[in-house]
């Protein structure tokens, strides 16, 4: 059974990016997801279903939250889990290397990897987010052309890193 606390966090979480950067979002991919406890398959990890858009100037969830609503985020919770369990949450951003160097500024880790280098047959997402975690989790990691996953221990707490970071965006 998943908990219903999860589906609320994530809900309460996506309702606050309205005060979002909308140069953050990058239609049809970026998305807000969070993990059950104990989660070990993508239908234990709920997420914004049809991820996060831009309406009006203004961010905003495309749709309800739901588990198993992006297999792709939902890898990539499970992964970085399996190096720091208490991470249990990922935001997928517009994928920009200054707003990776403006996490930098906020002393965040971030790790940039090239998805290019990663083995035939393994998922690029996958590989990048293991790569980067191999010495410990960074607090983002720019998977470079495809996204920046910015991780926390609820959605939550990745959606107050989103607003603080849009506070100071200077991209």
């Amino acid at each position: 059974m998943h908990p219903p606390e999860t589906l609320a966090r994530l809900d309460r979480a996506g309702a606050r990016l309205g005060d979002a950067d909308p140069r953050f979002v990058e239609p049809g991919r970026s998305n807000l997801a969070e993990a059950a406890p104990r989660a070990r398959e993508s239908g234990d990890v709920a997420a914004i279903a049809g991820g996060l858009v831009v309406a009006n100037g203004k961010v905003r969830p495309a749709g309800p939250v739901a588990y198993g609503a992006d297999p792709v985020l939902a890898r990539a919770v499970l992964t970085v889990a399996r190096f720091e369990p208490a991470v249990r949450a990922v935001a997928s951003l517009r994928p920009l290397p200054s707003l990776a160097r403006q996490l930098e500024s906020h002393l965040r880790g971030v790790a940039v990897v090239d998805p290019q280098c990663a083995p035939p047959g393994i998922p690029s997402m996958d590989w990048a987010i293991a790569r980067a975690s191999a010495d410990g989790v960074p607090d983002a990691v720019l998977v470079e052309g495809e996204a920046l996953l910015l991780f926390g221990s609820t959605a939550e707490e990745v959606a107050d890193e989103i607003l603080i970071l849009s506070s100071h965006a200077s991209i």
